[in-house]
């Protein structure tokens, strides 16, 4: 009876790694949809472009230079012209200490995958420091402050805001 439950329970893990062709197909990681693990297509969606408000394909031109030991990163001149700038951003809050209302956390492009994780790199994230404290929650929010654009920050962050607080008279 055992071998008999083992072989059942083999048949139906191996069924469940065909892929169904008539089934929807979600993004998958990996070039063979369907053979691989899928994607949370919640995580896939950008948000929109808003005039005004920076976008994270500015933010994101940027590749990394090793310089002795260390990996540096190079901005583009659109992203080195933001530095010291007054700007908006949009994006997730992750909140770095436990609490419901916070002045410093993390702005992201992507929603966090998990309480530990980040689903994107650094060039997809901000520091944020705000003037007041802003309640957390899991939907967008646009923030406004200034920009400073990290050169070489000891905890291989690449943007900081400043004197942040939540953008008004958006959307």
């Amino acid at each position: 009876m055992n071998r008999l439950h083992n072989v059942g329970l083999a048949a139906a893990m191996l069924f469940l790694l065909v892929p169904n062709p008539a089934a929807p197909q979600s993004p998958s990681i990996g070039g063979n949809p369907g053979m691989q693990l899928p994607i949370d297509p919640r995580l896939l969606n950008e948000l929109p472009e808003i005039k005004g408000i920076v976008s994270w394909k500015v933010l994101g031109q940027v590749k990394t230079a090793q310089v002795g030991q260390r990996f540096l990163p190079e901005f583009a001149a659109e992203v080195r012209k933001l530095d010291q700038q007054d700007v908006k951003l949009q994006g997730y809050m992750m909140p770095i200490a436990a609490g419901e209302k916070h002045n410093h956390f993390l702005l992201t492009m992507r929603p966090a995958s998990c309480p530990f994780c980040l689903s994107v790199g650094p060039e997809y994230i901000v520091e944020v420091k705000a003037k007041t404290s802003i309640r957390h929650t899991y939907e967008p929010v646009v923030v406004a402050g200034r920009l400073n654009v990290l050169r070489d920050d000891p905890h291989g962050l690449y943007y900081r805001l400043t004197d942040a607080q939540l953008a008004t008279g958006v959307r």
